[in-house]
């Protein structure tokens, strides 16, 4: 179960926010509404797939931004589980040399199963590391020794699609109406997520309870919520989550947010959020400052876990010197760092920021499915309300093409 709580208030007019995702939805402006209906037959297609890559070792995803963000997320919230496989899911994402270097380091190459993912199926980072890789294997191109090794994630009639029907390889297709932010349901997530032993099924689950519930009475108030974003002050928008199972989940969220809201409106004015992503208590030793004395210039969501399921306590040793820091002794972790968020929030809400809450009962793929479509769902609401297209991006083509033509492309 996921709750919410605003500590602000705003009146929002949720028939219309509905009214206003379901054009959306039925106009196929963006196809992530109903990826947890479609991809029941993903699912079977991706289950029969997974048991004829049961002999390698390792798992390989290459891609980058909306290609790689969801499915490292998940890998990140979703490891601690005990029904996880021994796989390692590797991901292969920045030119870095150093990095790609370190990485490729610790992989046999030729015990592990590679995915390219990549939309438009020629995203310029990813298919240079697919020839590294290639290169690794001792090949010069792709052919038939190697085809079975891996698969590709596009959308169906793109360069990478026409590469792996002419050799014979794998391939799942992005639905054309998917961007590669809200990707994170569709097989760019699913496939490599089952490879390594996660209930992908419960994941969709989880996203369909949300989005179903929004639709009906929308208990989250997504719609509060993205009514008091749109229209306050604050250009910054921060999500504070206790715990380190967050780190990559709040990554996923910063592209999600900036890549989709920061636009020019249809009066060519410039409009958007700068989204940050904090982890909890650690960055109450960093950022918190800036948000207490700081510009209030930000809003703040906080993420609680009810139930870590781990009974770790703290020790009842006495320190001389520190006795101070005794009150916590014999008390759980799970109580320590839950505390620390609700003391967080209630100095932050006493400085003056705008913030609300979010609480999971635990770390788990239904849960994180609630997520992924909760933040989705806000995204386009707020979409909607700065009056911008939520899902193109093209802010980011000038610098491609500038790229391109630096390094002797032709250019644009």
């Amino acid at each position: 179960m996921i709750s919410a709580r605003l500590h602000y208030e705003i009146k929002s007019n949720l028939k219309a926010d509905q009214s206003a995702l379901k054009a959306e939805r039925e106009k196929k402006s963006s196809g992530y509404y109903d990826l947890v209906d479609s991809q029941v037959a993903l699912l079977g297609e991706i289950e029969t797939f997974a048991k004829k890559t049961a002999g390698f070792d390792a798992i390989v995803a290459v891609g980058i931004g909306g290609s790689s963000l969801g499915a490292k997320a998940a890998d990140r919230f979703l490891r601690h589980l005990p029904q996880r496989n021994n796989r390692k899911l590797i991901f292969l994402e920045n030119g870095d040399p150093i990095a790609l270097s370190a990485e490729l380091d610790k992989i046999n190459l030729h015990r592990s199963f590679i995915f390219i993912i990549s939309k438009s199926g020629s995203t310029i980072e990813t298919i240079s590391i697919f020839k590294l890789l290639l290169s690794k294997l001792g090949k010069s191109a792709l052919d038939s020794s190697c085809a079975d090794q891996f698969a590709f994630i596009t959308d169906e009639g793109s360069p990478l699609d026409k590469l792996g029907h002419n050799n014979s390889v794998s391939r799942f297709h992005i639905p054309k109406s998917v961007g590669g932010r809200f990707s994170a349901l569709s097989a760019v997530g699913l496939a490599p997520l089952k490879l390594v032993g996660y209930d992908i099924e419960k994941m969709l689950e989880g996203a369909q309870a949300t989005r179903d519930d929004f639709f009906k009475d929308d208990p989250l108030s997504i719609s509060a919520k993205s009514s008091f974003i749109a229209s306050c002050d604050k250009s910054v928008n921060a999500l504070f989550a206790y715990s380190n199972s967050f780190e990559e989940f709040v990554k996923w969220y910063v592209q999600l947010w900036g890549e989709s809201l920061g636009k020019l409106d249809k009066q060519k004015k410039r409009v958007g959020f700068t989204p940050t992503g904090l982890i909890g208590s650690v960055d109450q030793h960093s950022f918190l400052q800036l948000i207490m004395e700081g510009p209030l210039d930000k809003t703040i969501t906080f993420i609680k876990v009810r139930d870590f399921k781990r009974n770790l306590s703290i020790p009842s040793i006495s320190l001389t010197g520190l006795e101070k820091n005794d009150y916590v002794n014999n008390q759980s972790f799970e109580k320590l760092i839950n505390a620390q968020a609700d003391a967080t929030l209630q100095a932050v809400k006493s400085a003056g920021a705008p913030c609300d809450e979010l609480a999971i009962d635990r770390l788990d793929e239904y849960h994180l499915g609630g997520l992924f479509i909760y933040f989705e769902l806000l995204t386009s609401l707020v979409g909607v309300k700065l009056g911008v297209n939520t899902y193109d991006q093209p802010g980011v083509e000038l610098g491609k093409q500038i790229l391109e033509k630096t390094l002797g492309g032709k250019g644009q």
